[in-house]
């Protein structure tokens, strides 16, 4: 049987989401696992639960997912909707956080319980240098989400053209169409 993760407590939770480096190091000094998770309600009133390297992500705090990192936070480490640290930095456009998530070898072409990458959702809001590095660390621009849609498509819908133009230097090449085969 897997053992479930340990509980993050709501307080500790709260210093990782302010940026209180002092008060998450003074908990995990005290014995707290650096992969434990937090039970939160997100922005649409969906509960989750959240580890303090995702907290860190969304945040955009830098020194507290470097110091995480340093002490063996899981950097692929999903939230029950299967969302990573690097999905969410992505998604609110935290490039240092990004390159530190990709230089600790995270998992760009993960998706969450909709189908959606780190790519998809930097496509999608807009984050340019986001998607620069996420393409730069070979994330998959084929990948298909919610609704089938690919990283292509959410920029195009949203009218982000100079990453529409980037995406599309990045798509694999079409495959020439296999010659007929010779008569004997």
């Amino acid at each position: 049987k897997e053992s479930s993760p340990a509980l993050l407590p709501f307080e500790t939770f709260e210093s990782a989401r302010r940026g209180e480096l002092q008060k998450v190091v003074k908990w995990l000094r005290k014995g707290g696992p650096v992969d434990a998770l937090c039970s939160a309600t997100t922005e649409d009133g969906q509960n989750s639960t959240y580890g303090l390297l995702h907290t860190a992500a969304t945040n955009g705090h830098l020194e507290m997912a470097r110091v995480l990192l340093k002490r063996g936070a899981s950097v692929d480490l999903p939230s029950s909707r299967d969302l990573t640290a690097l999905m969410s930095a992505a998604y609110h456009g935290h490039l240092s956080v990004v390159l530190l998530l990709l230089q600790h070898s995270a998992n760009s072409d993960l998706q969450d319980n909709l189908g959606t990458t780190a790519l998809m959702a930097a496509a999608h809001l807009g984050h340019e240098a986001c998607v620069q590095a996420l393409l730069r660390a070979k994330a998959n621009t084929e990948l298909l989400g919610y609704r089938g849609f690919t990283a292509l498509r959410h920029a195009e819908d949203q009218g982000h053209t100079a990453i529409a133009e980037l995406l599309r230097q990045h798509a694999a090449p079409p495959q020439p169409a296999a010659a007929p085969a010779a008569p004997p």
